[in-house]
């Protein structure tokens, strides 16, 4: 369940950003759908992948493999 104050928030925020006033109960089926969504796709990512990750020598932050001259370690 969204709170009263979350859901007025969300009707601020498409308001200032899509220039649209949604009632209460568009604001909650939209806000609704869209966590929804986010749950579905978010995934935290684990820390034996980043170590699986550092072990290949794959900087994280860059998105790269690193070479020869690039490892510090």
């Amino acid at each position: 369940m969204i709170s009263n104050k979350a859901l007025q928030e969300y009707k601020e925020i498409q308001k200032a950003e899509r220039g649209v006033e949604l009632s209460d109960s568009e604001a909650m089926d939209e806000a609704t759908s869209l966590l929804t969504i986010v749950n579905a796709i978010y995934r935290p990512v684990k820390k034996e992948w980043l170590k699986q990750l550092e072990q290949n020598d794959y900087d994280i932050r860059t998105n790269r493999k690193i070479t020869g001259q690039q490892k510090t370690s």
